[in-house]
Parts: structure tokens; C-alpha cells; sequence
């Protein structure tokens, strides 16, 4: 990967983090960006930087990637049409009268 300093249209000095740890695609006690580090460990750039913030030195702890098998299901954005939101039986008559075309 090429980073040219110029991401996401930001210009000026770029925060830079050091990173300590033995990921094969960063050097140990070398210093990037946050956009570099989320490049690396495949989350977004706000994740990222959420995951940074306070830290001085970045480890291979915070490059993870997402386990998305521990997100619980009540998090996840399935949907579950078999369970309906209205309450009461004139809810859902007005509902249906509500989802016509007119």
C-alpha cells in the first residue's frame, strides 16, 4: 500500500502514532496514520480512531479485526419479520389500511 499524506483531503501535519509489534505490514517503532493503521486491520477510519484514542503506541491488540461472531444478535441488523412492532389490534388494522396505495 502507497500512502501519499494526502487522505481524504486533508492537508498539513497528520498526526502519526508509533506502532510497536510484530505485524508483517508495519515496521516496529515506525510511526503512521491513523488511516494507514485502519487500512491495516480492516475497520473504518472512525473505528479506528476510536479504538486509538488516548494511546501513544499503538500495539497488534488494537489491530484486530472485528469478531463479528461475539456481536450479539440483538445488535446485528437482521430482521426478523416474523415479529411485528404493533401492539394492539387497531394498530394493525390501521396499518394495513396505512400501507395501501391510494
Amino acid at each position: 500500500m502507497a500512502f501519499t499524506g494526502m487522505e481524504k483531503g486533508r492537508m498539513g501535519r497528520t498526526k502519526k502514532i508509533k506502532y510497536r509489534g510484530t505485524n508483517p505490514n508495519l515496521i516496529d517503532g515506525s510511526a503512521y496514520t491513523l488511516t494507514q493503521y485502519a487500512a491495516i486491520a480492516g475497520v473504518g477510519y472512525r473505528c479506528f480512531q476510536t479504538r486509538a484514542s488516548g494511546k501513544q503506541v499503538i500495539t497488534d491488540k488494537e489491530l484486530q479485526p472485528h469478531n463479528k461472531h461475539k456481536i450479539p444478535k440483538r445488535w446485528r441488523n437482521t430482521t426478523n419479520f416474523e415479529v411485528s412492532n404493533l401492539d394492539t389490534l387497531a394498530e394493525e388494522i390501521s396499518q394495513e389500511w396505512l400501507g395501501r396505495k391510494l
